[in-house]
C-alpha cells in the first residue's frame, strides 16, 4: 500500500514539478501526496477524519497545525537552510527537518522514510556502538552496494554512521565523490597505531582528525587508501586495534565494515569482532555452497575464530532476478532480505543510481529493520526491546 503524505508549502510552483516527477517515477507506486499552498485549506483537511501517514510542510503551516493539538502522525519541516532528514526540528518541539531544495528522488525518499520510521523522542538510542560486518564467501556479491545503501538508510534516520572499507582495492570510489581537502588517510592512522603499539607509548591518537564526511550519505569514513600495498600489509591485529578504537570513541551509533576476500587477515578480524555479521550471497547453489563451507570452517573448534560466528550471522540475497519461492536454503539459514537486481545499473554513468534506486532502498530498509532493530532499540518501532 502506498504511503499517504500531506504536503503544505507557500509556493504553488513548488508543488507542480514535484507531483509531475512523482507520477512519472518509481515513487508513484509508493507515495500518494495531497498538496496544499493555502493555510485554510490545509487546516480544514487536517481537521477531517482522513488521517495521513505523515505531514511535511513549511514551518508556518506545521506550527499552525501543531497548535490544533492533533499531531498524532510523523511530521517534518521543510528547511531552506540545508536541514536534512533525521535532524531534530528543536524549535518546534519535535519532528524532523528535510531539506526543501534537493534532488527530487532524494526528497521523495525522505518523505518515504518519514512514514517508515517512528523513533522514540528524547531517548538515547544506544548504550554502545554496533559493529556490523558485511562479508561474503566470494567476490562480486555486491557487498559494497549493500553496505553503502545501509549506511545511507541509517544515516538518513539520524543515526551517526561510520563506513569502513577494508577491501584491498576500495571499490566505494566507484560510487562516492571523495570530499576535497587534506585530511590524512587511513594509511597514516595505521602507521600511528603500529608506532604506538611497538613503542608501548601512551596512546595520544585523535581519531577525529582522520574522518571525512559524505554528506549525501550522512556518513563518516576514512579517505580511501591509494597505495594497495598499505592495505595488503594490514594485519589482523592492526584491524582489531582499529575496530576497537572506533567502538571506544563512542562517536558513532553504527560502524559498517565492508570487507574484501574472506580469507584476508582484515576480514578475519571482522568475523572475530563484529556484533552482527551480514553474509551477502546470491540465490544459486554455488554461492550457498561456498557460504556453508566457510561457516563450517569458522565454527570449527580449531579455526581460531569466535565460537559465536554462527549466532551473530545474518543472511541477505543480493541481485535477485527471480522470486525465491522455489529456492530453499539449507537448514539453519534464514534469509533476512532479498535485494533485487536493478536493470538500470548496467547503463553508462550509473554510479549515482546505485544509491538512489527506490526498489533497492525499500528492501534495504526492511533488511535494516530485521537485523538492526534488535541491536538498536527505538530506531524503527520506538520500543525498547530490552525492557
Amino acid at each position: 500500500m502506498a504511503a499517504r503524505i500531506v504536503l503544505a508549502v507557500r509556493e504553488s510552483q513548488y508543488i507542480e514539478p514535484l507531483l509531475h516527477y512523482l507520477h512519472h517515477s518509481e515513487y508513484g507506486e509508493m507515495l500518494r501526496i495531497t498538496a496544499f499552498s493555502r493555510m485554510d485549506a490545509f487546516i480544514e483537511f487536517m481537521r477531517g477524519e482522513d488521517i495521513p501517514d505523515a505531514v511535511v510542510g513549511d514551518s508556518s503551516f506545521i506550527e499552525t497545525w501543531l497548535v490544533e493539538g492533533r499531531n498524532t502522525v510523523p511530521w517534518a519541516v521543510l528547511s531552506e537552510d540545508g536541514g536534512y532528514f533525521g535532524k531534530s526540528a528543536k524549535s518546534l518541539g519535535g519532528g524532523v527537518m528535510i531539506a526543501k531544495y534537493q534532488a527530487l528522488p532524494s526528497l521523495l525518499g525522505a518523505f518515504l522514510q518519514l512514514c517508515e520510521v517512528q523513533r522514540g523522542r528524547g531517548s538515547s538510542v544506544l548504550d554502545e556502538t554496533l559493529l556490523l560486518g558485511v562479508v561474503s564467501s566470494s567476490g562480486n556479491m555486491g557487498k559494497t552496494t549493500i553496505a553503502l545503501n545501509m549506511a545511507k538508510q541509517l544515516g538518513e534516520m539520524g543515526l551517526s554512521v561510520f563506513y569502513l572499507n577494508l577491501e584491498s582495492v576500495d571499490s566505494s570510489g566507484l560510487f562516492l565523490r571523495i570530499p576535497a581537502g587534506h585530511t590524512p588517510g587511513l594509511e597514516r592512522l595505521l602507521y600511528e597505531i603500529k608506532a604506538n603499539r611497538d613503542k608501548d607509548e601512551v596512546d595520544t591518537i585523535e581519531l577525529g582528525q582522520y574522518f571525512i564526511r559524505y554528506e549525501h550519505l550522512r556518513t563518516a569514513a576514512f579517505r580511501p587508501v591509494i597505495n594497495v600495498k598499505e592495505m595488503l600489509q594490514m594485519t589482523m591485529q592492526d584491524t582489531l586495534d582499529l575496530l576497537e578504537r572506533l567502538v571506544a570513541e563512542r562517536n558513532f551509533d553504527v560502524v559498517i565494515v565492508d570487507t574484501g576476500s574472506i580469507e584476508e587477515e582484515r576480514a578475519k578480524a571482522v568475523l572475530q569482532r563484529s556484533g552482527i555479521l551480514l553474509w551477502v550471497l546470491k540465490n544459486d547453489d554455488v554461492s550457498m555452497y561456498k557460504t556453508m563451507r566457510w561457516l563450517s570452517h569458522c565454527t570449527a573448534p580449531n579455526s581460531g575464530m569466535s565460537p559465536h560466528v554462527m549466532d551473530k550471522s545474518r543472511f541477505v540475497v543480493n541481485f535477485a532476478v527471480n522470486p525465491l519461492e522455489e529456492w530453499v536454503p539449507p537448514e539453519g539459514i534464514i534469509i533476512e532480505g532479498v535485494c533485487p537486481f536493478i536493470p538500470s545499473w548496467t547503463l553508462q554513468h550509473r554510479e549515482e543510481l546505485f544509491l538512489n534506486s527506490p526498489q533497492f532502498q525499500r528492501e534495504i530498509l526492511q533488511l535494516c529493520k530485521r537485523i538492526v532493530e534488535p541491536a538498536l532499540p527505538l530506531v524503527f518501532t520506538g520500543k525498547n526491546l530490552h525492557e
